[in-house]
């Protein structure tokens, strides 16, 4: 597991340990999972994510960007 924060219009929404984290980029779906090389994408439509409870959640958005280090996960997005 690893930490995601998820901020959505200037708020945090989310702030956890998550088992993945998956992103619709404009060249397709990314998945990023614990100790993930770093890596920073604009995200197009989606984000999604399993929690430690296994829940499955996912917002749709307008824009953001997703930035990971391997150990934790930063999302920031717009919703409409």
């Amino acid at each position: 597991m690893f930490d995601l924060v998820l901020i959505c219009n200037e708020e945090k929404i989310f702030e956890g340990e998550v088992f993945e984290v998956k992103v619709e980029t404009e060249d397709g779906v990314v998945s990023i999972l614990p100790n993930h090389q770093a890596y920073m994408t604009r995200i197009a439509k989606v984000v999604s994510y399993r929690t430690k409870q296994d829940k499955q959640l996912s917002i749709e958005i307008v824009e953001g960007f997703v930035y990971t280090n391997g150990k934790t996960c930063f999302v920031v997005v717009d919703r409409a």
